[in-house]
């Protein structure tokens, strides 16, 4: 992999011997129906306290959740799994739940997860002046490496006795196993010192 001036990368490419490291694991699909279910509107914790009782009452299971809150509005995106006739089910009672909340809400089916290729799981965390657009130039960097990403925040915050804002952004990624490790560590912290970040790259932790 090589870099041709600050914006353009080369994609991994080659055999990387830690494909026998148990770190890596291939991120398979169940054979049951899933449900991605998109959420928006005035909820509260009782409203989402609520919502995964439903789901459980209905003998199905919220595989992710993911919440985050904007004033009196919140986001949620739930992935949920059972057997087809239960998730039609769930779905039939969530859409009865949204209309009485007022909550907007979005679904789609996935049947029969095809199995992906081997993966490294990490995480980055990256840090710099508001001014700098860190989210984009990152992201393209990972699509330029054919890196996916499961999970992105960002944050802007004003630290004290500073007149300077900053960014603060933080990406779960899946590095495909096939690619040379070192060198797309190497590649992506050069682009972060080229911005002037403060960065980090680690093996995702499972507890």
């Amino acid at each position: 992999m090589q870099c041709d001036g600050v914006g353009f990368y080369v994609p991994c490419s080659g055999i990387n011997p830690l494909e026998s490291d148990p770190s890596i694991h291939s991120r398979e699909g169940h054979m049951q129906t899933q449900l991605i279910v998109n959420l928006f509107g005035p909820m509260g914790t009782s409203h989402l306290a609520d919502l995964l009782a439903l789901i459980q009452q209905q003998q199905c299971h919220a595989l992710d959740s993911h919440m985050l809150s904007f004033e009196q509005r919140m986001v949620l995106a739930l992935r949920i799994s059972g057997n087809w006739d239960r998730v039609t089910r769930v779905e039939s009672v969530l859409r009865e739940f949204a209309q009485r909340a007022g909550i907007d809400m979005h679904v789609h089916h996935e049947q029969n997860i095809a199995e992906r290729e081997a993966v490294l799981p990490y995480v980055v965390d990256a840090i710099g002046l508001a001014s700098a657009d860190i989210a984009a130039v990152i992201t393209r960097f990972f699509a330029q490496q054919k890196v996916d990403m499961r999970e992105l925040s960002t944050r802007t915050y004003r630290p004290a006795r500073s007149s300077e804002r900053l960014i603060q952004m933080r990406a779960q990624i899946d590095i495909p196993a096939r690619c040379h490790l070192g060198q797309f560590k190497s590649d992506f912290f050069d682009l972060c010192d080229n911005l002037n970040l403060d960065a980090a790259i680690e093996p995702e932790r499972s507890f």
